[in-house]
């Protein structure tokens, strides 16, 4: 069994899944990032994932798939950026070869925004970060992303380690704890994080169940949240509206 991670651009990962010779790429947006993780593992993808269709996830599938032979999977309400080769729309769970992976909807940050479970890990692209969420400004709907939180996400075991398609974690805890002051775990994480950047790694991943005691997205329902908020003058009636708010104020910050 195989699984990596390799930064690209500032702050974007791509992931690699095997089981033996059968590999997958996720969100190859660098081909030549791509190709390296995978020689490194002396692997060759026979599929690509994309967690969503943004260019900055999927631009370098076209080449990786005519290099490779590769077939891409993605969900289809996503063709528009990048069209897939087959559409997971619908899919519960997909067998690769040996990989078997879970498939999740979690439409918002796009429409055909999906989360991928393997092995106890999951790989939660722009739709959950270390400390946040995707924005919804590039074809999303923030509506939409507050239900898949409150539907989706909010069901799964804590265990699962989260691994997104971008290091924000840098970027999210200053406003999760200007948002909350008190929160002692979000403290420790940020100081976690600039630890290993700072000695040039990269920041470990955290469980949902770490994340969730961090992430005020993860909390929109508590009361805590929205005392918080309340603090800030914005008055949200439910969980939903807890979220909306967030986000808004995530935007603007």
């Amino acid at each position: 069994m195989t699984f990596a991670r390799r930064r690209y651009g500032r702050d974007n990962y791509l992931y690699l899944l095997a089981e033996g010779a059968d590999a997958a790429l996720v969100d190859p947006g660098d081909p030549v990032a791509a190709l390296e993780l995978a020689a490194a593992h002396r692997l060759a993808p026979r599929w690509i994932l994309h967690t969503h269709g943004h260019a900055d996830h999927s631009g370098g599938s076209a080449a990786l798939r005519e290099q490779l032979g590769a077939r891409v999977l993605g969900h289809g309400a996503d063709s528009a950026w990048f069209p897939p080769d087959q559409d997971l729309s619908g899919e519960g769970e997909i067998a690769l070869g040996t990989l078997r992976i879970r498939v999740l909807a979690a439409p918002g940050h796009t429409p055909g925004s999906i989360l991928l479970m393997w092995r106890g890990r999951l790989l939660t692209g722009d739709t959950l970060f270390w400390g946040g969420c995707g924005n919804c400004r590039h074809g999303g709907d923030a509506g939409r992303l507050a239900e898949s939180f409150a539907g989706v996400i909010a069901g799964l075991a804590g265990a699962l380690e989260v691994h997104p398609g971008h290091d924000y974690a840098e970027a999210n805890l200053p406003f999760v704890l200007d948002l909350e002051p008190g929160n002692a775990a979000a403290a420790v994480r940020l100081s976690e994080v600039r630890a290993a950047r700072a000695a040039g790694q990269e920041p470990e991943p955290a469980s949902l169940a770490a994340e969730r005691a961090v992430n005020p997205f993860l909390r929109a329902g508590e009361a805590e949240v929205r005392a918080a908020l309340g603090r800030r003058g914005v008055h949200a009636r439910d969980g939903r509206e807890a979220f909306l708010a967030l986000r808004r104020l995530r935007d603007a910050w």
